[in-house]
């Protein structure tokens, strides 16, 4: 068997234009459960004597120091080799990360008080749990938690089920769009692995999907050896797969899953709010209007899973996606059109001539929007005691036979807007965000 192949190196979730922060927004569930925790911990800090709890939440807790480990270009390995695989990839993460502060007393009242919280309110429904079948099954102490984590998450964003996982969570693998290692180390115990395993969009620099399910069962699979030092390995028994947005919705969830299924792995998996639908409601447009007549839309990826961009072709392939897409935009029958993973301009450009050339619906002047960073500061005047992470909300309005061009004219140099989502329809005109 092939040794490891030596660390490929990835930017922290929090050091570039990627990362974009949260700025209010929640479903009508999130916000009454938020409440529920508020009304809760009053009651706490009423019946408790020092009130640790209630101050640690209002409060604020310092960020927290623990074992975190980098991507790199993973093969699989027998268990012998696990400790030497995991090893490089903490030497790597020493170097790629900025120091913490370590607040184990601050981290270790959060969990009692999710602890607390869930005791209240009642145990977790093991109805989620997908087992292997009967006849199957074998013996796996390991549970693989498949979680989606919205748009620009936040640990107040989180359902109660989340943070109770978190706190429990043996091993945590992040996307880089996703939960913020900053807060997963104020929840998770200090002896849990956290892996950024995110995808960098045309990057060299990103784990390939294969390498994250090997990771994965890896990790289920894994039974407890020595480390160099000589310390224990424990074996993980509670893994959470983090991930921004919904997981199914080009989420890549499904290789994932199948990897569990076929080695009768028990899995969950929790569904949250995708960017398609979040993106575009955060920066001030609606996906359906009825006054505009606009009852519908659809959604696309910008590219798709064998690297092909619509209107550009595949890198491999000499054939355009024109002979493929052309004509079939103005027949779709909705009124909204969403596309994903399209900030590279060469891209959106091409999209946007692809559209304007399929018929009588979309045309040239077409009402358009991309917003990039969708969820992050919406002005350069809010306060600098932000976080860095929290990147500027930034959204340009035009139409298809404009919008690149606005774009580029106020930077020549500029070659991507990403992360973003990209709108095509009437309900652009809106702008909910200004009077």
């Amino acid at each position: 068997m092939a040794p490891p192949a030596p660390p490929r190196p990835c930017l922290p979730a929090t050091s570039d234009a990627d990362r974009v922060g949260f700025d209010g927004y929640a479903s009508y569930s999130r916000t009454m459960l938020s409440a529920l925790y508020f009304a809760v911990l009053l009651a706490l800090s009423s019946s408790s004597s020092g009130g640790g709890a209630s101050a640690l939440l209002f409060g604020g807790a310092s960020a927290l120091t623990s074992r975190i480990l980098l991507p790199a270009a993973f093969h699989p390995c027998p268990s012998s080799e696990l400790s030497t695989s995991r090893s490089s990839l903490q030497a790597s993460s020493s170097s790629d990360n900025p120091s913490r502060t370590t607040s184990s007393d601050d981290a270790s009242s959060l969990r009692e008080t999710i602890e607390r919280l869930v005791s209240l309110i009642g145990p977790p429904d093991d109805d989620n749990l997908v087992k292997p079948p009967t006849q199957n099954a074998q013996h796996h102490p390991s549970t693989v938690h498949i979680i989606g984590t919205g748009l620009t998450p936040t640990l107040l964003s989180l359902p109660l089920s989340t943070l109770h996982l978190l706190s429990q969570a043996d091993a945590v693998l992040y996307d880089s769009l996703g939960l913020a290692y900053e807060d997963i180390f104020k929840v998770v115990p200090k002896h849990c692995e956290v892996i950024c395993v995110g995808k960098r969009g045309d990057s060299q620099k990103s784990w390939k999907q294969s390498e994250i399910d090997d990771l994965i069962l890896q990790m289920a699979m894994t039974q407890p050896s020595s480390s160099t030092d000589g310390s224990i390995i424990t074996q993980s028994n509670t893994i959470l797969r983090l991930k921004g947005g919904d997981p199914f919705l080009f989420g890549r969830a499904r290789t994932e899953i199948d990897t569990l299924k076929s080695n009768n792995i028990p899995y969950t998996y929790t569904p949250a709010i995708s960017s398609c639908i979040a993106g575009p409601h955060l920066g001030g447009i609606p996906l359906t209007d009825p006054s505009l007549n606009c009852q519908s839309f659809g959604v696309w990826s910008g590219t798709d899973a064998f690297g092909r961009s619509r209107g550009l072709g595949s890198k491999n392939d000499s054939a355009s996606d024109d002979e493929d897409d052309s004509g079939k935009w103005e027949g779709l029958g909705v009124d909204t059109l969403v596309f994903l993973m399209i900030g590279r301009l060469d891209k959106l450009e091409a999209l946007c001539n692809l559209l304007a050339s399929s018929g009588e619906k979309w045309e040239d002047s077409t009402p358009c929007a991309v917003i990039q960073n969708a969820g992050g500061r919406r002005s350069m005047q809010e306060t600098d005691s932000q976080d860095s992470s929290q990147k500027l909300q930034r959204v340009w309005r035009g139409t298809l036979g404009t919008i690149v061009p606005l774009i580029r004219e106020e930077d020549e140099t500029r070659t991507s807007v990403s992360p973003a989502v990209f709108i095509v329809g009437a309900t652009c005109q809106l702008d909910f965000l200004s009077y």
